[in-house]
């Protein structure tokens, strides 16, 4: 009985001591109006799809944090009274970044809330793969870059990375200036190729664009007819070598040097001429020797006039001769040599820029003529000439190797044993020789040659040509008289 009146009596007890309790808790609650203070906030362990959100308070609070894409938070809750706070935030975006504040409430009632923060998600590629992405200084540009690159290394098709590389250069233009060329670019010319080099102020690509003078249109967007270069390669020190060309030409160009991202920087038109090639004697001969003179030959590769320096090997005397035409294949004849004497020459050829080039010395004698002369280069003209009686009149022209004289000889028909005839012998020795004769018939064939004798008798015959010479001209009325007889018959049977 005892037992159980002081068992009673201690729950008795119990139950005031916890009414006391109550009482006082509510009494401090209401007297509690300070929110509490959050400090020492940390963002800890970001991951591509996790963070934890770590602060301190100055009492026991509950635990929040509202975050989102943007600053339309969502929520993160942890209702448990603590000083020490951490939330672990799951399922978020890769490479992206958020922003957050913290909230933390006493048992009051009374919510402390943080300045907003952001954070950035791990992109899903590691951010040390991404060459150069330590040199962008803001974090949210770097992690914007991350995301970008992580987007496109998922494209695969030509038609979207086209637009996007479009999109990305429109954008780089409006940011990045193009890099600037110093100075004029510098060139080393030759006869068929150039070297261009220039520098820039930040490293870029080497491009040249070029078009003759000719094929050069400056009305055009683009003027030029194509590019050399290195459209890869990214430096500050550019070197082109454009092969190929035509010698003695002029050529525009433009120097483009563009970033890898970016527009180009781009020079202003420059011309340049590449060297005219050396002249080169090549094949020099002699190619007859007689008592008081000798014909040299040769070849240039380019069109050259001539000049040959020949001396007298026994008195040392020196004399010119030569060929002011601009031609490749040569041939000049020293005259008033001595007989019997020994000759050295040499041959100067120089082209139309005034580039120079001397022939290895060759070494001849004269010696009695026993060589017949060369005909060559015969050309033939007939014209037809109305008069009281119509004629023909023929010129011939032709060339020898050394001073002859010659006769034309011709014969009428083909026939041979036919009556042989000839224009008038020379009287003079020459080398270029011109016949005119009015002894031809209209339309009526001959055979014609050309027989020439040097200084020293030495005889040369031509072979044979033909010639037909224009037949003579009809009057209106034997036109129309020709035109009856081929549908009257009986007309031919008329006498006018």
């Amino acid at each position: 009985m005892n037992f159980q009146k002081s068992l009673l009596i201690f729950l008795v007890c119990i139950v005031i001591f916890t009414v006391f309790l109550s009482i006082r808790d509510e009494e401090l609650l209401a007297e509690d109006t300070k929110p509490p203070e959050i400090s020492d906030l940390k963002i800890l362990d970001i991951s591509t799809s996790s963070v934890i959100i770590q602060w301190t308070t100055d009492e026991k609070a509950d635990s929040v944090v509202n975050y989102g894409l943007n600053k339309n938070y969502g929520v993160a809750r942890d209702p448990i009274f603590s000083k020490v706070h951490q939330l672990y935030i799951t399922d978020l975006a890769p490479g992206t970044t958020h922003y957050f504040q913290v909230v933390s409430s006493d048992p009051s009632g009374n919510q402390g809330i943080s300045r907003g923060y952001q954070f950035t998600t791990k992109s899903l590629r590691a951010a040390e793969e991404i060459e150069g992405i330590e040199k962008i200084p803001s974090e949210t540009e770097k992690a914007l870059t991350e995301k970008a690159y992580e987007i496109i290394g998922k494209i695969s098709t030509p038609e979207a990375l086209t637009i996007l590389a479009e999109k990305i250069e429109e954008a780089a233009g409006k940011i990045i200036e193009p890099p600037k060329i110093i100075g004029d670019p510098s060139l080393e010319i030759g006869i068929d190729y150039v070297v261009i080099t220039w520098l820039t102020d930040r490293e870029s690509n080497s491009i040249v664009s070029l078009a003759t003078e000719e094929d050069y249109d400056p009305r055009k967007e683009d003027p030029y007819t194509w590019t050399e270069g290195e459209p890869y390669e990214w430096v500050l020190n550019h070197i082109v070598k454009v092969t190929g060309l035509t010698p003695a030409t002029t050529y525009h160009y433009q120097v483009s040097s563009k970033p890898k991202v970016g527009i180009a920087g781009k020079s202003e038109d420059r011309t340049f001429t590449t060297k005219s090639p050396l002249p080169e004697i090549s094949n020099l001969r002699v190619v007859k020797v007689q008592e008081e003179s000798a014909t040299l030959a040769w070849t240039t590769n380019i069109p050259c006039s001539s000049l040959v320096e020949y001396t007298d090997l026994e008195t040392k005397e020196t004399k010119t001769a030569g060929d002011p035409n601009f031609v490749t294949e040569h041939s000049v004849q020293l005259v008033n040599l001595r007989f019997g004497v020994t000759y050295s020459a040499v041959v100067i050829a120089e082209d139309e820029l005034g580039q120079k080039s001397t022939s290895e010395p060759i070494v001849f004698t004269t010696v009695k003529d026993e060589s017949p002369p060369v005909i060559s280069q015969i050309t033939v003209e007939s014209a037809l000439y109305p008069e009281a009686e119509t004629k023909i009149q023929t010129i011939i022209n032709w060339n020898v190797d050394e001073p002859s004289i010659c006769q034309v000889f011709y014969q009428e028909g083909l026939a041979p044993g036919a009556e042989k005839q000839s224009f008038a012998r020379e009287v003079d020795f020459g080398i270029k020789h011109v016949q005119v004769s009015t002894v031809f018939s209209p339309a009526t064939v001959y055979k014609f040659w050309i027989e020439c004798e040097d200084k020293a008798g030495n005889k040369a015959r031509s072979e044979d040509f033909t010639l037909l010479t224009p037949q003579q001209e009809k009057s209106i009325l034997d036109i129309i008289i020709e035109n009856f007889e081929q549908t009257f018959s009986w007309v031919k049977k008329l006498k006018f």
